[in-house]
């Protein structure tokens, strides 16, 4: 038995022998940085669920702009609504940093849903907490970047606690902005003291000035 799998919240309402059976569909692989999980447009032959590492759901605008609609921390499924209605992936997911993901193939996800209603009720949360994330960070795509730096940074810290391991070249990739821009903002929201940012590290010391916006 995968002692992670165990832990997640959305499996914990399964047998003992359902849980071993579901482990068992789950596959583990490990992707380095900058590879694509899946492609957008491409058939929706899976769904995954994130054990560490980060991955950006992005989109490319009519203007061929790169435009992230989530970012995925551990322990989340992503590319599950394809799976559940058939379609093809509408984004592409890109690990932004090194990641272990779980892979289950559709056919096995499907036939979890129908198996299992505690299963099914938290992958229709998920999909809930999807849409809610992804409209929020749409919100941001026109806002100045340290508006954009400062909310991802609050968001990722609901998820994954104060103490960051990211790097100055992860957070321009999130918000979507040069690296040099995110060293101006990530140095005034140090020296705001919203932050403590030190290499590969930040620490969120005022969380709720950073969702608020300011600094």
């Amino acid at each position: 038995m995968d002692s992670f799998l165990a832990k997640i919240p959305f499996l914990k309402g399964l047998a003992s022998a359902d849980l071993e059976r579901v482990s068992r569909a789950f596959v583990l692989r490990r992707h380095p940085r900058g590879e694509t999980i899946f492609s957008e447009g491409a058939a929706a032959d899976a769904a995954y669920l994130l054990r560490s590492g980060l991955i950006k759901a992005v989109k490319l605008s009519p203007k061929d702009d790169p435009v992230i609609l989530e970012i995925i921390v551990p322990g989340r499924l992503f590319g599950m609504m394809p799976a559940l209605d058939k379609r093809p992936y509408p984004v592409n997911a890109v690990c932004l940093q090194d990641s272990e993901v779980y892979r289950i193939r559709t056919a096995d996800f499907d036939e979890l849903l129908r198996r299992h209603p505690p299963f099914s009720q938290a992958v229709y949360a998920e999909v809930g907490d999807h849409l809610r994330h992804s409209q929020a960070l749409r919100s941001m795509v026109k806002e100045p970047a340290e508006r954009r730096i400062g909310y991802i940074l609050w968001m990722l810290s609901l998820s994954l606690g104060p103490e960051l391991r990211l790097g100055r070249e992860e957070v321009a990739e999130m918000a979507g902005t040069t690296v040099e821009t995110a060293i101006r903002v990530l140095g005034r929201l140090r020296e705001a003291g919203l932050i403590d940012a030190r290499w590969k590290r930040i620490k969120i010391l005022k969380p709720a000035a950073l969702r608020d916006g300011a600094g």
